[in-house]
């Protein structure tokens, strides 16, 4: 399945103004754009001069954002890792990621998050003979997590981990925090924070497939970053902490394709530091 952006330009003039805290009315005055025209971006309506005007006026990446209008990017398809895959489900009218990790040697998998189904995960591993091993949450919102029981129940040995801020789910967890580490097989997964969207949000950098990668939950999509729920300022210090990683670090969001740090580095819109 080949997943579009999840977010539009719109999208994204709407959270970085969300975020900010800022009114039309004030940022009318800041841009010098009549409230009328901000609405209308939001809306979707692309105004190469007014969006140019917002994204300057909210400090985003205007190149970044004026393409994303355009409909000028996408992320470049990333090389198919082996011993990594996507399983995609639906969430309202768009879909939410779940992934899961593993070494064919000794036939154990790490699952990040699980969508709003547990078939797809299911299917996957069992048609490559895998036991699930651990159950990883970026986050505990219900899309991420709602099929935690299916899986649990399926391999009860397994245990399940999740950010202590997060709160409780619908399955047991093991609190971990910042520098959270679990290794099977050849597979190494560092845990850090990545707050913003949720207050115990995590990301998890996973070698030993040959190419570095990161499950980012919805700390970023690809050209963009989750709605900052808690706190703005915190999700623009997790975009940052995630785009440190190595250029060449293929990023698993939450929702939306695959993506690189690089291109996001180039391309995210609320890139611009």
């Amino acid at each position: 399945m080949i997943l579009q952006v999840e977010d539009e330009f719109s999208d994204v003039l709407s959270k970085a103004q969300k975020g900010q805290g800022i009114s039309t009315e004030a940022l009318a005055e800041r841009v010098g754009v009549s409230e009328n025209a901000i609405r209308a971006a939001r809306r979707g309506e692309f105004d190469p001069e007014v969006v140019e005007a917002l994204g300057k006026g909210l400090g985003l990446n205007v190149e970044a954002l004026l393409q994303l209008g355009r409909g000028e990017w996408k992320p470049e398809p990333v090389a198919q890792l082996q011993g990594f895959a996507m399983a995609s489900t639906p969430f309202y009218d768009w879909q939410v990621n779940a992934f899961a990790v593993w070494d064919e040697r000794i036939k154990q998998a790490i699952v990040f998050d699980t969508g709003t189904r547990a078939d797809p995960l299911l299917e996957l591993l069992d048609s490559k003979k895998l036991e699930m091993h651990a159950l990883v949450l970026t986050h505990s919102h219900w899309d991420h997590v709602d099929a935690a029981e299916d899986l649990l129940d399926r391999w009860p040995a397994a245990r399940a981990f999740l950010n202590g801020k997060e709160g409780s789910v619908s399955v047991p967890t093991d609190s971990i925090a910042d520098g959270f580490e679990i290794e099977v097989g050849r597979l190494r997964v560092r845990g850090f924070d990545t707050p913003g969207h949720t207050e115990g949000g995590m990301s998890f950098a996973v070698g030993g497939l040959g190419r570095e990668l990161a499950i980012v939950g919805d700390a970023l999509f690809a050209g963009s970053m989750g709605g900052a729920n808690v706190s703005y300022a915190a999700g623009l210090r997790s975009l940052r902490r995630i785009l440190e990683l190595p250029e060449d670090t293929v990023l698993a969001p939450g929702h939306g394709p695959l993506t690189t740090v690089g291109q996001e580095r180039r391309m995210n819109c609320f890139a611009a530091f």
